[in-house]
Protein backbone atom coordinates (compact mmCIF):
# COMPACT_ATOMS: atom_id res chain seq x y z
CA UNK A 1 0.00 0.00 0.00
CA UNK A 2 1.71 3.67 -0.67
CA UNK A 3 2.31 6.15 2.29
CA UNK A 4 -0.80 7.98 2.78
CA UNK A 5 -0.21 11.91 2.59
CA UNK A 6 -3.34 12.56 4.10
CA UNK A 7 -1.40 11.81 7.37
CA UNK A 8 1.19 14.64 8.07
CA UNK A 9 4.61 14.02 9.45
CA UNK A 10 3.54 15.93 12.28
CA UNK A 11 0.40 13.52 13.06
CA UNK A 12 2.68 10.02 12.62
CA UNK A 13 5.30 11.62 15.02
CA UNK A 14 2.23 12.74 17.56
CA UNK A 15 1.10 8.98 17.00
CA UNK A 16 4.27 7.15 17.53
CA UNK A 17 5.44 9.18 20.41
CA UNK A 18 2.96 8.72 22.32
CA UNK A 19 3.17 4.95 21.37
CA UNK A 20 7.13 5.03 21.81
CA UNK A 21 6.30 6.03 25.60
CA UNK A 22 3.97 3.41 26.76
CA UNK A 23 6.70 0.95 24.91
CA UNK A 24 8.96 2.05 27.07
CA UNK A 25 7.24 1.32 30.23
CA UNK A 26 6.50 -2.20 28.78
CA UNK A 27 10.35 -3.12 27.71
CA UNK A 28 11.43 -1.94 30.83
CA UNK A 29 8.96 -4.05 32.77
CA UNK A 30 8.19 -7.06 31.06
CA UNK A 31 7.04 -9.49 33.42
CA UNK A 32 4.09 -6.82 34.10
CA UNK A 33 3.34 -5.66 31.01
CA UNK A 34 3.58 -8.87 28.93
CA UNK A 35 3.52 -11.83 31.85
CA UNK A 36 2.96 -15.17 30.77
CA UNK A 37 3.57 -16.64 33.85
CA UNK A 38 0.48 -18.52 34.82
CA UNK A 39 -0.71 -22.31 33.65
CA UNK A 40 -3.05 -21.91 31.29
CA UNK A 41 -6.72 -23.11 32.47
CA UNK A 42 -8.79 -26.68 31.86
CA UNK A 43 -10.32 -24.68 28.80
CA UNK A 44 -8.05 -23.20 27.58
CA UNK A 45 -7.94 -22.25 23.91
CA UNK A 46 -5.40 -23.88 21.28
CA UNK A 47 -3.32 -20.70 20.69
CA UNK A 48 -3.35 -20.47 24.84
CA UNK A 49 -1.76 -24.05 25.12
CA UNK A 50 0.25 -23.82 22.20
CA UNK A 51 1.84 -20.83 24.13
CA UNK A 52 2.24 -22.27 27.35
CA UNK A 53 3.88 -25.49 25.50
CA UNK A 54 6.19 -23.06 24.19
CA UNK A 55 7.05 -20.95 27.39
CA UNK A 56 9.51 -22.90 29.11
CA UNK A 57 11.96 -23.65 26.31
CA UNK A 58 11.68 -20.19 24.49
CA UNK A 59 12.10 -17.80 27.54
CA UNK A 60 14.85 -19.69 30.15
CA UNK A 61 15.25 -18.93 33.31
CA UNK A 62 17.49 -15.14 32.09
CA UNK A 63 14.87 -12.06 31.89
CA UNK A 64 16.17 -8.32 31.53
CA UNK A 65 15.58 -8.08 35.37
CA UNK A 66 18.46 -10.24 35.90
CA UNK A 67 21.77 -9.09 37.19
CA UNK A 68 23.74 -10.90 34.45
CA UNK A 69 21.53 -10.08 31.62
CA UNK A 70 23.67 -7.03 30.36
CA UNK A 71 26.61 -10.21 30.23
CA UNK A 72 24.96 -12.41 27.83
CA UNK A 73 25.98 -11.55 23.70
CA UNK A 74 23.60 -8.94 22.20
CA UNK A 75 22.22 -11.34 19.65
CA UNK A 76 21.05 -13.52 22.33
CA UNK A 77 19.00 -10.45 24.49
CA UNK A 78 17.59 -9.44 20.91
CA UNK A 79 16.45 -13.18 20.41
CA UNK A 80 14.82 -13.27 23.87
CA UNK A 81 12.89 -10.26 23.24
CA UNK A 82 11.57 -11.35 19.24
CA UNK A 83 10.23 -14.34 21.09
CA UNK A 84 8.83 -12.71 24.07
CA UNK A 85 7.27 -10.46 22.14
CA UNK A 86 6.52 -12.71 19.33
CA UNK A 87 4.62 -14.96 21.34
CA UNK A 88 2.47 -12.31 23.55
CA UNK A 89 1.72 -10.23 19.86
CA UNK A 90 1.01 -13.63 17.81
CA UNK A 91 -1.44 -14.41 20.66
CA UNK A 92 -3.08 -11.06 20.45
CA UNK A 93 -3.59 -10.43 16.53
CA UNK A 94 -4.03 -14.33 16.07
CA UNK A 95 -7.40 -14.66 18.34
CA UNK A 96 -9.71 -12.71 15.68
CA UNK A 97 -8.59 -14.73 13.15
CA UNK A 98 -10.98 -17.88 14.53
CA UNK A 99 -13.17 -16.08 11.51
CA UNK A 100 -10.66 -16.56 8.77
CA UNK A 101 -11.04 -14.20 6.14
CA UNK A 102 -13.25 -12.22 7.37
CA UNK A 103 -11.12 -11.19 10.22
CA UNK A 104 -9.32 -9.03 8.43
CA UNK A 105 -12.23 -6.35 7.74
CA UNK A 106 -11.65 -5.75 11.58
CA UNK A 107 -9.43 -2.44 11.28
CA UNK A 108 -7.73 -3.25 14.30
CA UNK A 109 -6.15 -6.09 12.93
CA UNK A 110 -3.65 -4.47 11.10
CA UNK A 111 -3.13 -2.56 14.54
CA UNK A 112 -2.52 -5.52 16.72
CA UNK A 113 0.43 -6.52 14.39
CA UNK A 114 1.85 -2.92 14.02
CA UNK A 115 1.68 -2.98 17.59
CA UNK A 116 4.44 -6.09 17.86
CA UNK A 117 6.42 -5.03 15.61
CA UNK A 118 6.93 -1.54 16.83
CA UNK A 119 7.35 -3.18 20.45
CA UNK A 120 10.12 -5.29 19.00
CA UNK A 121 11.74 -2.39 16.88
CA UNK A 122 11.79 -0.35 20.85
CA UNK A 123 13.55 -3.37 22.58
CA UNK A 124 16.03 -4.17 19.70
CA UNK A 125 16.70 -0.35 19.85
CA UNK A 126 16.98 -0.39 23.79
CA UNK A 127 19.57 -3.07 23.75
CA UNK A 128 21.71 -1.75 21.61
CA UNK A 129 21.53 1.26 23.76
CA UNK A 130 19.02 3.26 22.04
CA UNK A 131 16.93 3.99 25.47
CA UNK A 132 15.25 7.43 25.05
CA UNK A 133 11.83 7.12 23.53
CA UNK A 134 12.06 9.70 21.52
CA UNK A 135 14.78 8.18 19.07
CA UNK A 136 12.80 5.29 18.81
CA UNK A 137 10.20 7.65 17.05
CA UNK A 138 12.02 7.60 13.47
CA UNK A 139 12.78 3.64 13.77
CA UNK A 140 9.18 3.10 14.35
CA UNK A 141 7.77 5.39 11.42
CA UNK A 142 10.48 3.90 9.35
CA UNK A 143 10.44 -0.03 10.04
CA UNK A 144 6.43 0.04 10.09
CA UNK A 145 5.68 2.87 8.14
CA UNK A 146 8.34 3.10 5.43
CA UNK A 147 8.49 7.02 5.99
CA UNK A 148 11.37 9.36 7.09
CA UNK A 149 10.77 11.70 9.67
CA UNK A 150 13.05 14.57 10.17
CA UNK A 151 14.75 14.07 13.91
CA UNK A 152 13.93 17.19 15.28
CA UNK A 153 10.18 16.72 14.44
CA UNK A 154 10.15 13.39 16.08
CA UNK A 155 11.75 14.54 18.96
CA UNK A 156 9.75 17.76 19.68
CA UNK A 157 6.53 15.57 18.99
CA UNK A 158 7.51 12.60 21.59
CA UNK A 159 8.59 15.23 23.85
CA UNK A 160 5.04 16.31 24.24
CA UNK A 161 3.93 12.47 25.28
CA UNK A 162 4.16 12.70 29.09
CA UNK A 163 5.32 9.26 31.35
CA UNK A 164 2.23 9.43 33.46
CA UNK A 165 -0.05 9.69 29.91
CA UNK A 166 1.39 6.47 28.69
CA UNK A 167 1.16 4.56 31.49
CA UNK A 168 -2.48 5.98 32.23
CA UNK A 169 -3.12 4.83 28.74
CA UNK A 170 -1.41 1.42 29.46
CA UNK A 171 -3.53 0.54 32.54
CA UNK A 172 -6.82 1.65 31.08
CA UNK A 173 -8.83 -1.50 30.71
CA UNK A 174 -11.94 -1.02 27.81
CA UNK A 175 -15.07 -3.17 29.09
CA UNK A 176 -14.42 -6.26 26.30
CA UNK A 177 -10.97 -6.51 27.05
CA UNK A 178 -12.26 -8.39 30.03
CA UNK A 179 -13.48 -10.87 27.80
CA UNK A 180 -10.16 -12.44 26.80
CA UNK A 181 -11.58 -16.18 27.93
CA UNK A 182 -9.12 -19.23 27.82
CA UNK A 183 -6.54 -17.24 29.28
CA UNK A 184 -4.99 -16.94 32.28
CA UNK A 185 -4.93 -13.89 34.69
CA UNK A 186 -0.98 -13.40 33.09
CA UNK A 187 -1.70 -13.97 29.49
CA UNK A 188 -4.73 -11.88 29.65
CA UNK A 189 -2.28 -9.05 30.81
CA UNK A 190 0.26 -9.32 28.39
CA UNK A 191 -2.40 -9.41 25.34
CA UNK A 192 -3.98 -6.62 27.10
CA UNK A 193 -1.09 -4.83 26.79
CA UNK A 194 -0.49 -5.53 22.95
CA UNK A 195 -4.36 -4.44 22.55
CA UNK A 196 -3.64 -1.17 24.31
CA UNK A 197 -0.76 -0.32 22.17
CA UNK A 198 -2.79 -0.99 19.58
CA UNK A 199 -5.48 1.52 19.68
CA UNK A 200 -2.95 4.09 20.16
CA UNK A 201 -1.49 3.11 16.85
CA UNK A 202 -4.80 2.40 14.97
CA UNK A 203 -5.10 6.21 14.03
CA UNK A 204 -2.58 4.58 11.11
CA UNK A 205 -4.57 2.17 10.44
CA UNK A 206 -5.06 3.18 6.38
CA UNK A 207 -0.71 2.79 5.98
CA UNK A 208 -0.30 0.54 8.12
CA UNK A 209 -0.37 -2.24 5.79
CA UNK A 210 3.58 -1.72 5.13
CA UNK A 211 4.06 -3.19 8.55
CA UNK A 212 6.65 -6.46 8.19
CA UNK A 213 4.24 -9.49 8.38
CA UNK A 214 5.35 -13.28 7.80
CA UNK A 215 5.55 -15.38 4.83
CA UNK A 216 2.75 -15.54 2.11
CA UNK A 217 2.31 -18.90 3.04
CA UNK A 218 0.91 -18.31 6.52
CA UNK A 219 -0.98 -15.49 5.39
CA UNK A 220 -2.73 -17.80 2.91
CA UNK A 221 -3.47 -20.13 5.69
CA UNK A 222 -4.87 -17.20 7.81
CA UNK A 223 -7.51 -16.80 5.66
CA UNK A 224 -8.96 -20.55 6.72
CA UNK A 225 -11.17 -20.72 9.50
CA UNK A 226 -9.77 -22.29 12.72
CA UNK A 227 -6.80 -23.31 11.06
CA UNK A 228 -6.44 -19.32 10.60
CA UNK A 229 -5.56 -19.08 14.28
CA UNK A 230 -1.98 -20.83 13.55
CA UNK A 231 -1.72 -19.38 10.65
CA UNK A 232 -2.02 -15.97 11.85
CA UNK A 233 0.26 -16.69 14.91
CA UNK A 234 2.78 -17.81 12.92
CA UNK A 235 2.00 -14.66 10.74
CA UNK A 236 2.33 -11.95 13.11
CA UNK A 237 6.03 -14.30 14.85
CA UNK A 238 7.61 -13.59 11.53
CA UNK A 239 6.19 -9.81 11.17
CA UNK A 240 8.30 -9.73 14.28
CA UNK A 241 11.54 -11.19 13.45
CA UNK A 242 11.63 -8.76 10.35
CA UNK A 243 11.25 -5.81 11.60
CA UNK A 244 13.60 -6.94 14.82
CA UNK A 245 16.34 -7.69 12.10
CA UNK A 246 15.43 -4.14 10.23
CA UNK A 247 16.07 -2.60 13.59
CA UNK A 248 19.46 -4.14 13.94
CA UNK A 249 20.47 -3.17 10.12
CA UNK A 250 19.57 0.18 10.87
CA UNK A 251 20.89 0.69 14.40
CA UNK A 252 24.35 -0.65 13.12
CA UNK A 253 24.39 1.39 9.62
CA UNK A 254 23.83 4.51 12.32
CA UNK A 255 20.16 5.08 11.66
CA UNK A 256 17.86 5.18 9.15
CA UNK A 257 17.95 4.22 5.52
CA UNK A 258 17.68 7.08 3.17
CA UNK A 259 14.05 6.55 1.08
Amino acid sequence: MLDDPAISDERVAQVLGLYARMAHHVVADPEQWLGLDDEPPEDASIPAKVLDELRDRVFGEETPASPTWEQRPLDERVRWWTRRIGLTAGLAAAVPRVAGALADRIPLQAALGASGAGLAVCAVAREHGVVEAERWVPLLAKVLLDRDLPDRLAADEAAKATDAEAEARLRTVPPHEEEATGLGPAARRGVGTLWRLGRQIWELQSILDERPRGSFLFRAIAQVPVVGVAGGFLDERGGIKRAAKETTQLLEQGGRRSG
